[in-house]
């Protein structure tokens, strides 16, 4: 399938400045990048650090209350980033850096036939991370998400046809702005806000997607791709410089994609199957013959859209594993390691993946230093790979590693949560250092093990601990 784009400039006007935002913890999170064009961070990426020193156990510094967050009583806890339309029962933050963000909201009347109750104005509050007080409170009003992810001093909240800008320094209003379409995401590139979504006329739907600031979202361009077809949708990738449209099929493939160059907006290429989405330095992993229990088959594409290799052992990849390297971090691929700029087979080791009743996946528990570390529910072990050749360091037996996920790490430390509490692992030798039990009345299921301000956070349902 083919795709033409229409581009045409738009003025609107508002307060400006750049963008950021904050990678969240919680359960929320884990249920993002799942999307059949969800990405993966650039190889090597630090992601879910904390400058704790993690070779002790923590001590639990506060726990977050909501009553300090909020002059109105009754507001609860939402599910930061992407839950703000209505609240389930359960809430998160987001680690935006310096301040940990939340957001606030008073529950109206339960909906009959919805599964959360809806709630009215939100309030962002950003946090101290040093004692859990409220730094300052922004009304932001009806919004339904926020960007996920925080590289300056503004965070993006929105709902269908509005978003807003604030500063998460000092908590100011900065900017709010109507579209004349429903707005499906943003991203940002340092001072550059894409905003993609879709727009209806006449019982055709068209692809939307504007490049400007927080004071002009069409200062740098507007471009409709209305030939996707009414299915579509379309969404940028700065990292990469280009635009991924998807439309969905009607059986097999199950997609088609086109990916535009960002810039000129021209097409590059086009690709029908199960998935897209960008790995490495500008490549793409796609996949095809993905069904229930199964991965397919996968290929690693070059920026044109050429092949550059076959993935030997296909799997479904590990999305948001903490990452400190001190080391050239590869991409890892089903169960090999690649150079992220060519494409080159590094290495392959048997121990990258393991077979569970959705299919194969990725074993990748997290990057710390110079090691890998990967699970096996099997053996019930964890592992540490050599990132440099994928040679085994190190073996630790554990009985829960089926449910090692999530964690956090300061480089030389990976620390994790599982059926019975969180743990520390050291990363050169694979020693563990020391154990904490579940809190009370937690639900291990919902336990959540990650970073905020620099400190471990561990959270489950409305409850948010820091430890230090």
């Amino acid at each position: 399938m083919r795709a033409g784009v229409r581009g045409h400039w738009k003025l609107v006007v508002v307060l400006g400045l750049v963008f950021v935002v904050a990678v969240g913890a919680l359960v929320t999170l884990l249920r993002a990048d799942r999307s059949p064009t969800g990405g993966e961070s650039p190889a090597g990426a630090e992601r879910s650090v904390v400058t704790t020193p993690l070779d002790t156990a923590p001590q639990l510094v506060w726990t977050l209350d909501v009553g300090r967050l909020t002059d109105n009583t009754g507001e609860v806890l939402l599910a930061m980033p992407y839950q703000l339309g209505a609240y389930y029962g359960y809430g998160g933050v987001l680690d935006g850096g310096d301040l940990v963000i939340a957001a606030t909201a008073l529950p109206l009347p339960e909906a009959p036939g919805d599964s959360g109750r809806p709630v009215g104005a939100v309030t962002l509050v950003g946090v101290r991370p040093t004692d859990g007080s409220p730094k300052w409170k922004t009304r932001v009003g009806h919004v339904t998400q926020c960007s996920p992810t925080v590289e300056g001093s503004v965070i993006a909240c929105w709902e269908a046809r509005r978003i807003a800008f604030v500063d998460t320094i000092s908590g100011t209003l900065l900017a709010e702005l109507g579209t004349d379409f429903d707005i499906n995401g943003a991203q940002f590139s340092g001072d550059t806000v894409y905003l993609s979504g879709s727009t209806t006329d006449g019982g055709s739907t068209t692809s939307v997607l504007t490049s400007g600031t927080v004071t002009d979202l069409t200062a740098h361009f507007r471009r409709t791709f209305e030939t996707l077809g009414d299915s579509a949708s379309v969404r940028a990738v700065p990292d990469t410089g280009t635009v991924i449209g998807q439309v969905r099929g009607t059986g097999d493939p199950q997609y088609y994609f086109t990916v535009f160059d960002l810039d000129s907006g021209a097409e590059r290429f086009t690709f029908e199957g199960d998935s897209l989405q960008p790995v490495g330095d500008g490549l793409f992993l796609v996949s095809r013959g993905s069904r229930s229990g199964t991965v397919g088959t996968q290929d690693l594409l070059a920026a044109d859209g050429s092949p550059v290799r076959a993935i030997p052992i296909p799997a479904f990849g590990a999305q948001m594993y903490p990452s400190k390297p001190s080391v050239q971090a590869p991409m890892f691929l089903g169960d090999g390691a690649y150079d992220p700029e060519t494409g080159d087979e590094l290495w392959r080791s048997p121990a990258l993946v393991q077979d569970g009743w959705s299919g194969r996946s990725s074993a990748l528990a997290a990057l710390v230093g110079s090691t890998a570390l990967v699970t096996s529910p099997d053996s019930k072990t964890i592992t540490g790979l050599d990132v440099a050749t994928g040679e085994q360091m190190w073996q630790t037996p554990w009985e829960d590693a089926y449910w090692v996920r999530a964690g956090a790490t300061d480089g030389e430390y990976f620390v994790f949560g599982d059926y019975t509490g969180t743990h520390a692992i050291r990363a050169s030798d694979g020693t563990i250092m020391w154990s904490l039990p579940l809190p009370d009345g937690a639900d291990p299921r919902q336990v959540q093990v990650s970073s905020a301000g620099g400190s471990l956070m561990v959270s489950w349902l409305d409850h948010v601990t820091i430890w230090r």
